[in-house]
């Protein structure tokens, strides 16, 4: 097994695991992000408040709502963004000799990754988006309503309702947000880079250079997020 296939499956199942333990949050978010307004009755006044109406008005189930996709999507992102990275990364180690990237390289690295998920994922996540917001639209919705529909049927209905170029809605801003996992990656190479230097790392020195790296991206990244 290659390198790049090694670390695309890596990828894939860190993806599934850390998306299905935050889902939650990121329902949370979701809903908060979308809010119109916050005058409502029903309107979520902030993290916990969100969390606690999920519940009461539609069970854990709610809180899950879009979990298939969002699994689905994390699984074939990761994978994805990991794979292309590992390759770009191994042309220019073999190009340059080195055993290490410059920061340049692993921006660049970065943002071909990221723009190849972007592209590939695009449609994954336009699904969830609309499974996670309808979810609390049903759950106000009168009683009798058909069950929720899967992430086939809902793929289907997008196709159907709006065509297929809507599953690349966002695509543009998408891409700029690439500049997300090139921070984040370009951060980590360095800070991997720098620790390798004076010793050997562990599973638990990956985790928290993960973290901080992934900390810083966001921290820079995030009002365009949220726009």
């Amino acid at each position: 097994m290659s390198d790049n296939v090694a670390h695309a499956l890596a990828g894939a199942g860190g993806g599934i695991i850390s998306m299905a333990v935050t889902y939650p949050l990121i329902t949370v978010g979701t809903r908060l992000q979308v809010q119109r307004t916050s005058k409502d009755a029903t309107a979520y006044t902030g993290n916990m408040d969100a969390l606690r109406k999920i519940f009461a008005e539609e069970g854990v189930a709610g809180l899950f709502s879009g979990l298939e996709s969002a699994v689905f999507g994390a699984a074939v992102t990761n994978g994805v963004y990991y794979y292309f990275f590992e390759a770009v990364k191994a042309a220019f180690e073999r190009a340059s000799q080195r055993k290490s990237m410059s920061t340049v390289e692993s921006m660049v690295s970065g943002a071909v990754a990221g723009a190849m998920t972007c592209i590939i994922t695009n449609p994954i996540w336009v699904v969830n988006t609309r499974l996670t917001v309808k979810q609390k639209k049903r759950a106000e919705a009168v009683a009798g309503e058909a069950d929720k529909p899967s992430t086939l049927q809902a793929f289907a209905e997008i196709i159907r309702e709006d065509g297929v170029l809507s599953l690349w809605q966002g695509l543009i801003p998408a891409l700029i947000l690439v500049i997300n996992p090139i921070i984040q990656y370009t951060a980590f190479e360095q800070l991997k880079n720098r620790v390798e230097r004076v010793r050997k790392l562990g599973s638990l020195d990956f985790f928290v250079l993960g973290a901080i790296s992934k900390l810083c991206a966001t921290s820079i990244t995030y009002p365009y997020i949220l726009i």
